[in-house]
């Protein structure tokens, strides 16, 4: 295996979750923690296209100003996110990881359509089975 010529279609998790930008932030929190997931992509209500990204972290900093119950997603989320493309080539995927301190990448088609999401640990499972 060429680690250079791994394809983000091929490493990333298709079975992903989503949220949109009026739902409520509690029941986002919720949907993370039954998925024992990190972070959500959040596309629009009309297009169901990327437009952010909703991270634990998000909904750690409202609960500690005001609590979850008040907020909408589109009050947190962090708009116009990092992403990849389904034919993104692994080291580019891992350099804006690195370069944005990003935990997670959505990856998209040529349509900004959510396809899947890279996580960290799938990089790392990847490795693991490279060195093995």
């Amino acid at each position: 295996m060429n680690l250079n010529t791994v394809l983000a279609k091929e490493i990333m998790s298709s079975a992903i979750s989503t949220t949109t930008p009026m739902e409520k932030v509690s029941n986002a929190e919720i949907l993370m923690i039954k998925k024992n997931i990190g972070g959500l992509p959040v596309v629009s209500a009309e297009t169901n296209q990327l437009i952010g990204i909703l991270t634990q972290r998000d909904v750690q900093l409202s609960r500690s100003i005001i609590g979850t119950n008040v907020f909408h997603v589109d009050d947190l989320y962090s708009k116009n996110p990092v992403k990849a493309l389904l034919d993104d080539p692994l080291p580019d995927i891992i350099k804006k990881m690195n370069d944005y301190n990003i935990e997670r990448i959505p990856v998209v088609d040529e349509n900004n359509f959510v396809q899947g999401i890279i996580v960290t640990q799938d990089i790392i499972s990847l490795l693991g089975k490279y060195f093995a």
